[in-house]
């Protein structure tokens, strides 16, 4: 059992107990041994939950947790990583998107850690504490899906829920050496508790060990949802059928960010490096990038989520009573809220002006012949735990420090396109950076025939990786 669950995905799991290789009993007892086993360390799963039989679906039988975030999770608590939500009402519903993971077969286990309100590219909350790498367990998993990056990589399960509003899922795969998808805007429901969430900059998918999994289950949670305001473009034929075959040979611009100040250590630098070189070799066309946008972090998504976070604060006091207390929120929070209360309509109209017309330029960019865009996924190795985390005296200095860690990953969430971060590049301490593809709005088919094509050359899981220590 331990050998099937550290070298097989999702989709192979289902697999074998379809064919009765192993029991979905098996697996599960199997499964919650590793979270009693591994969790202490890791801090990766926040909530254990009775599980529930499985559906008959493609991924009957599969273990999974669903992030502690935006989503509801019925007969659970969604915390969103703060302690001003930690007593908030049971879920009596499932959000749409975790209904379809529960049709899909998948077995709900619990939910995994998140920062406060999704707010870091760390996941340290104060209700929690901090969630650990497991490829060195004294640094940070990533954020804001660090929980489910943790759990995946440390062999409590094969795939895990996630979200992306600022590079939420691809920074965690980074970090963690896993495969993420970033899906395109409107791709998967925030229905039915949101028609949308931080004003279409975040999505939601999951962190994978492979590929084929990341197709699978795009296809299995995509499409329009009753009340959902718009929908990303229906693809030619199914994310799984497309990675069966090759891409064609693909335009890619390469931004390194040294033109803007951006700073690569080491590991960032080889894989960018490394990508180039294995793009080259596949027969790609590498090119220096000339984007039209830079950074998607600034003064659009700075005045989207402060409104965001402030209407949330709102819909809280409403709900309890009472006006969080200062130990209510952790200062990054509090400091967005406050911002966030004081904005007014024309600066939420102008932000939401200025997002749509990134993404224009990016679409008439990859109208101009460039298929996908490369950067590393991350400018340096995950940090050790405590360095990305603000206090109050520093919540400025917090923003710089997250901007010069993750300078890549935001601007595909300002112009709605979807990304990837591709675990092709490891320093001698099993440290990682991913490689991180942008591709036009609504192509995740085209990401993920370039995706399988790197693994095929260079397969990306290498199995779990697990310190007590």
């Amino acid at each position: 059992m331990d050998d099937l669950l550290d070298r097989t995905d999702a989709v192979g799991l289902a697999d074998a107990i379809r064919a009765g290789e192993v029991s979905e009993a098996e697996v599960l007892d199997a499964t919650m041994a590793r979270i009693d086993e591994r969790n202490p360390a890791m801090n990766a799963i926040t909530t254990v939950v009775e599980p529930e039989p499985a559906a008959n679906g493609r991924l009957r039988g599969v273990p999974f947790a669903i992030k502690d975030l935006h989503f509801a999770m019925r007969g659970t608590v969604a915390t969103h990583g703060s302690r001003y939500f930690a007593d908030a009402p049971v879920d009596d519903h499932d959000a749409e998107v975790v209904r379809r993971y529960r049709a899909a077969g998948l077995v709900l286990v619990g939910r995994s850690n998140s920062p406060e309100l999704g707010l870091s590219t760390t996941t340290e909350p104060a209700l929690f504490g901090p969630c650990a790498n497991p490829l060195d367990p004294t640094r940070s998993a990533g954020g804001s899906s660090g929980g489910a990056a943790s759990a995946v990589a440390s062999g409590m399960l094969t795939v895990a829920h996630a979200s992306d509003g600022g590079g939420s899922i691809r920074i965690p795969s980074s970090a963690c050496g896993l495969f993420g998808l970033k899906p395109s805007r409107g791709r998967v429901s925030f229905g039915p508790d949101a028609g949308e969430n931080w004003s279409g900059y975040s999505t939601t998918h999951v962190v994978s060990r492979t590929v084929r999994d990341s197709a699978v289950l795009l296809d299995l949670t995509s499409g329009l949802a009753v009340g959902d305001p718009y929908v990303a473009p229906t693809p030619d034929g199914s994310f799984e059928a497309a990675i069966a075959a090759p891409p064609p040979p693909l335009r890619i611009a390469v931004w390194d960010g040294s033109a803007d100040g951006i700073e690569l250590d080491a590991v960032a630098r080889g894989a960018l490096d490394v990508a180039v070189a294995l793009c080259e070799e596949l027969g790609h066309h590498i090119e220096e990038a000339d984007l039209p946008i830079r950074r998607g972090m600034g003064g659009p998504q700075g005045v989207i989520t402060s409104s965001s976070i402030a209407a949330m604060m709102a819909r809280r006091e409403a709900q309890c009573g009472r006006p969080p207390s200062e130990n209510d929120l952790e200062p990054v929070a509090r400091s967005l809220a406050t911002r966030g209360a004081t904005l007014t309509g024309p600066e939420y109209a102008q932000a939401i002006l200025d997002s749509h017309l990134m993404g224009r330029r990016m679409g008439d960019y990859h109208a101009s012949g460039i298929d996908l865009v490369l950067t590393p996924t991350l400018a340096r190795v995950p940090p050790p735990l405590g360095e990305l985390v603000a206090t109050a005296d520093d919540v400025a200095e917090w923003g710089a420090r997250q901007g010069a860690y993750s300078p890549f990953c935001a601007m595909a969430n300002a112009t709605g396109q979807p990304a990837i971060s591709v675990p092709l590049h490891r320093d001698e301490r099993g440290l990682t950076v991913g490689s991180h593809f942008i591709a036009p709005y609504g192509a995740e088919a085209l990401l993920l025939q370039l995706a399988a094509q790197l693994e095929q050359a260079r397969p990306l899981w290498i199995g779990p990786s697990f310190s007590g220590g």
